[in-house]
């Protein structure tokens, strides 16, 4: 049986471990906000970037090249740190079923991973990636990463001829909880322009392009990057800190529960020596009473 020495530690044990994951949920949840916040600004501004393509598809007749769609990248976006329960290996999963589908139709698959617990889950299944980066850990460190992968993309384009680009990553659902979601961000096509050539604009006045129809596509096309990297980064972040605030609420309901059992034990130990010293106050005077009285 456990003493009251021992049960008291593990009491202020469990007390600090509930202090530390409380601050751990506080941290998710305020985490969560911010991230929340930040596709919500983005979504402004992709609406600008759209309303580019559109004037530039509309009025310059510019129009995308042929593609072969048969090299294709998959960016997979993880985590660094732990306490987020299965968020690694779920996406991984995903992204690998995904690229079974590809290949199947032949096409060549290569991975980019953001996150080195991520990275190796890929390699494990068999895909060692061939560009790896470290899990951003803020809304500046975002920003600078995608900067760096869209150097790559352009690059990969050519002198590789990589044509088709995937994002694969976990983005926020509800309150709680996160959903994996697969898409393409590249090749824009002809199926991708007629939906801007078909959208009406949005006032009579007809815009002006200061640019030459090459160049507009070029910087249109940098800014639709950035929005699509800069967004899958950030429903990762906010997805990563909604399965970090789950563990956090399942963790805390376990230590509850265990300071509860605990305090439980130490009231009954505490009571069982109480017990024990009366009884042995009473035997040592029934003792002497009988000394006294021989």
């Amino acid at each position: 049986m456990q003493t009251l020495e021992v049960l008291d530690k593990k009491i202020r044990t469990a007390e600090e471990l509930l202090s530390v994951v409380k601050t751990m949920k506080s941290l998710a949840a305020v985490n969560i906000r911010q991230y929340e916040r930040a596709v919500v600004s983005l979504e402004a501004y992709r609406r600008v970037v759209d309303q580019g393509w559109q004037a530039l598809f509309r009025y310059a007749g510019v129009e995308p090249g042929l593609v072969t769609k048969k090299q294709a990248v998959v960016i997979v976006i993880g985590s660094d740190q732990g306490m987020c329960g299965q968020f690694n290996d779920i996406i991984a999963a995903r992204a690998l079923a995904e690229s079974r589908k590809r290949r199947e139709k032949n096409v060549a698959v290569t991975f980019w991973c953001v996150g080195e617990r991520l990275a190796a889950a890929i390699d494990d299944g068999g895909d060692p990636p061939a560009l790896e980066y470290q899990a951003p850990g803020s809304l500046t460190a975002v920003h600078h990463m995608v900067g760096d992968m869209i150097g790559k993309l352009e690059r990969w384009q050519q002198t590789r001829g990589t044509e088709s680009f995937y994002l694969c990553h976990n983005a926020l659902s509800g309150k709680i909880g996160y959903e994996q979601t697969f898409y393409p961000v590249l090749p824009l096509d002809k199926s991708w322009m007629r939906r801007y050539q078909n959208t009406p604009w949005p006032s009579k006045c007809i815009p002006l392009l200061g640019l030459s129809g090459q160049e507009l596509f070029r910087q249109l096309f940098r800014q639709y990057l950035y929005v699509s990297l800069y967004r899958a980064l950030v429903q990762s972040l906010a997805g990563e800190n909604s399965a970090r605030l789950a563990a956090m609420q399942s963790a805390e309901k376990n230590i509850d529960e265990l300071q509860g059992d605990l305090k439980k034990l130490f009231r009954e130990q505490r009571q069982m020596n109480i017990t024990n010293e009366l009884l042995d106050i009473i035997s040592g005077f029934e003792v002497l009473k009988d000394r006294t009285a021989l």
